[in-house]
């Protein structure tokens, strides 16, 4: 027959297996939350990377006017001295165009860097919430197994007393 010894051992490692079980549960709990708020940051990247897909549409439209307001001044001065529009006067407004040109393709660059960088982050923290979710998975399963030694442990108590 068994010791009394033994089955004191069986229900003190029961105990602590259900203490353990509980931790277990606890952890999940706090990776599920975890794992939420990796979802919310992920959905505010997303949402900047909206905000500066509006933002550089409107600096490339607010550039695109500059530019036209431009020319047609550098026209409409060229044309009020005079001057055809052929030689210096060309080339003024082919000088103007270009640097608009290229004004607005740097802004138009910089917005989609901005927009990667905001995309990148939105993956990466989608990423971590999945891994915060199989954490959780992971925790409760282990509070599963511990519940269940926990059960087996009682028994063998029992069966010892």
């Amino acid at each position: 027959m068994p010791s009394i010894s033994g089955a004191v051992g069986n229900i003190s490692g029961a105990v602590s297996d259900l203490f353990l079980a509980e931790s277990d549960r606890s952890k999940a709990s706090f990776d599920l939350t975890e794992g939420q708020e990796y979802g919310l940051a992920s959905d505010l990247a997303l949402q900047n990377k909206q905000f500066t897909e509006m933002s550089t549409s409107i600096k490339e439209a607010q550039i695109s006017r500059d530019v036209s307001k431009s020319l047609g001044l550098t026209q409409a001065q060229e044309a009020g001295a005079g001057f055809a529009t052929s030689g210096s006067g060309l080339d003024i407004l082919r000088e103007s165009t270009s640097q608009g040109a290229l004004t607005k393709a740097v802004a138009s660059e910089n917005g989609l860097v901005q927009e990667a960088g905001y995309q990148e982050r939105a993956d990466s923290y989608k990423l971590m919430q999945a891994a915060a979710t199989q954490a959780a998975d992971a925790e409760t399963n282990a509070a599963k197994g511990a519940d269940i030694n926990a059960i087996i442990k009682l028994a063998a108590a029992n069966w010892a007393g």
